[in-house]
């Protein structure tokens, strides 16, 4: 599973929260916004990992050693 993918599922799940909690008369500072966000993207990747999935980061490369070694043949 793409990084990028968790972070976006992340980011829209808070949005949800955050109008929840502001409809309901709760203010959030700016940092407060921001400390959240960051508290929720790596949990919600710990839970994933737990649940046996793998994040991967964009751009990484996956180590294949059989491809690797059909490649050098």
């Amino acid at each position: 599973m793409l990084e990028s993918n968790v972070k976006i599922t992340s980011m829209r799940l808070y949005a949800d929260l955050l109008a929840s909690a502001a409809r309901n008369g709760w203010d959030y500072t700016p940092e407060s916004i921001v400390s959240g966000s960051k508290r929720h993207f790596d949990e919600m990747k710990l839970q994933l990992i737990a649940a046996g999935y793998e994040i991967v980061p964009v751009g990484a490369r996956p180590h294949c050693p059989s491809l690797a070694k059909l490649a050098s043949d």
